[in-house]
């Protein structure tokens, strides 16, 4: 991206933020007299948001419609830990990019720079997947980064369930001394590898219930 082309963009969310009513022309002067005083060493947003002239939030917006791209308010269940592997995590982390969803030959992509051409061009060679951006703030991606593990530990109920009948539901009343045996045990068929990894995850947090919740379809 050129220099015309980055005064430009970063012109056009200033007064998209305006628009919006979100901060004043007057804000929007100031905010970038601070941005020189600071040898421009900030994005124009970054400052209005150290200002407190706007919320993180109100500016990843107006990058996303300046850039022509969705916004998204990311939560942990928008994520499939299988899709967000198809980065490497240490790629994610550094470049701060979650994988969403994957529909055929198009990968959804969430990342707090939607501007960045080089980051998305080599993501869909890495993938080789055509990538659509969706636009976030770097504390939703932080987030999700933080609360995921990689989806070699993660287990999913439909995998695990799957092709299993009636018959292999069967219950086990036994009493634990080491909730560590629990662990070895997990392997012996996938219901009972289920159930003991919900009680081994409890009772080594601490909790005191356990609480399944189907979804709309399931």
């Amino acid at each position: 991206m050129t220099a015309a082309t980055g005064t430009k963009n970063k012109l056009q969310v200033g007064q998209i933020l305006v628009a919006k009513g979100l901060i004043t022309e007057a804000q929007i002067e100031q905010a970038i007299a601070e941005q020189a005083a600071r040898g421009h060493k900030q994005l124009l947003g970054e400052v209005l948001i150290d200002l407190g002239f706007v919320t993180a939030d109100g500016v990843m917006e107006a990058l996303a419609e300046a850039y022509g791209v969705p916004y998204a308010k990311l939560t942990p269940r928008l994520v499939d830990p299988h899709i967000m592997d198809t980065l490497p995590r240490d790629y994610r982390e550094k470049h701060s990019v979650i994988p969403l969803f994957k529909v055929r030959n198009t990968l959804t992509v969430a990342m707090c720079e939607p501007s960045n051409v080089f980051l998305i061009e080599e993501i869909a060679r890495m993938t080789e997947c055509t990538v659509q951006v969706v636009a976030v703030t770097a504390a939703d991606i932080q987030m999700i980064i933080g609360q995921y593990v990689n989806s070699a530990n993660v287990f999913v109920i439909d995998d695990i369930i799957e092709d299993v009948s009636d018959d292999a539901f069967e219950l086990i009343e036994s009493k634990v001394d080491d909730i560590a045996n629990l662990e070895g045990m997990a392997g012996d068929s996938p219901v009972i590898k289920l159930v003991n990894f919900f009680v081994y995850s409890a009772v080594k947090e601490g909790a005191s219930d356990i609480h399944i919740e189907p979804d709309e379809t399931q």
